[in-house]
């Protein structure tokens, strides 16, 4: 098996568009990253950050679209991460990071 592997890619869509696209990935064996791709034409979403949530005592996010990941090791948790960053992205609305606009 050839590594990196896709294991899942969920589009996101805002209105009419696609706008994100939520990737977990196999990097290599117990290594997976889940990721929240900018999908809008213009790349508006681009280092926007998704605060994301508490479940069950857990903590997921914040994910920075375009720029951070989140690393697991079985894919049993990259799933929970996926199900949790792509709840993010269905249900929050990106803003701009503290990180740009302190620039």
């Amino acid at each position: 098996m050839g590594f990196p592997k896709i294991v899942r890619q969920t589009p996101v869509k805002h209105g009419t568009e696609v706008t994100l696209t939520v990737s977990t990935v196999q990097i290599a064996r117990n290594y997976y990253d889940t990721v929240i791709f900018d999908d809008s034409a213009d790349k508006r979403h681009n280092g926007m950050v998704l605060n994301g949530h508490e479940y069950e005592g857990r903590t997921f996010g914040p994910y920075v679209i375009d720029k951070s990941s989140t690393r697991v090791g079985t894919r049993a948790e990259a799933m929970e991460h996926h199900r949790e960053a792509l709840y993010a992205a269905r249900t929050e609305t990106p803003r701009a990071s503290r990180a740009f606009v302190e620039q």
